[in-house]
C-alpha cells in the first residue's frame, strides 16, 4: 500500500491541492482536494495518524485548506463521509458543512461551443 499511496501524494504534490498540518516536527493530519473546478472543491483524503484524533488536527487542516481555496476564488466545498463515523461529521459541521441528505451526489455538463 506505501509505494500506491506515494504515488497518489507525487502525483498531487505539482498540482498544490494538498496540506499537511506540522505540530512542532510532527506531521499531525492531511487533506487535500481530489477535485475541482474553478469555483467548487471536492475534499478527499483527510488523514490523522489514529493516536493523534481527537486533538483538532482534521479541523484545522481541512480548514486550511479551504481558505487557501477562498484565497483563490473558490466559493463552495463538498465531500463525502461514512454515515457511522459520528466523529468526522462532527468536525465538518464545526468547520460549516451542512448535511445534503444525499447518498451520492452528480453533476452533468452541457456541452458548450467555444
Amino acid at each position: 500500500m506505501r509505494p500506491a499511496c506515494r504515488r497518489v501524494i507525487e502525483a498531487r504534490q505539482p498540482t498544490a491541492m494538498h496540506w499537511v498540518l506540522v505540530a512542532g516536527e510532527t506531521l499531525v493530519s492531511y487533506s487535500a482536494f481530489n477535485a475541482s473546478l474553478p469555483d467548487i472543491v471536492q475534499i478527499g483524503g483527510v488523514w490523522t495518524p489514529p493516536a493523534l484524533l481527537g486533538k483538532g488536527y482534521a479541523k484545522s487542516v481541512v480548514a486550511g485548506s479551504l481558505l487557501d481555496a477562498r484565497s483563490l476564488l473558490v466559493k463552495r466545498a463538498i465531500l463525502f463521509t461514512g454515515d457511522n463515523n459520528q466523529a468526522a461529521q462532527a468536525v465538518y459541521r464545526g468547520i460549516g458543512f451542512l448535511p445534503t441528505g444525499q447518498k451520492y451526489g452528480l453533476l452533468l455538463f452541457e456541452e458548450t461551443q467555444a
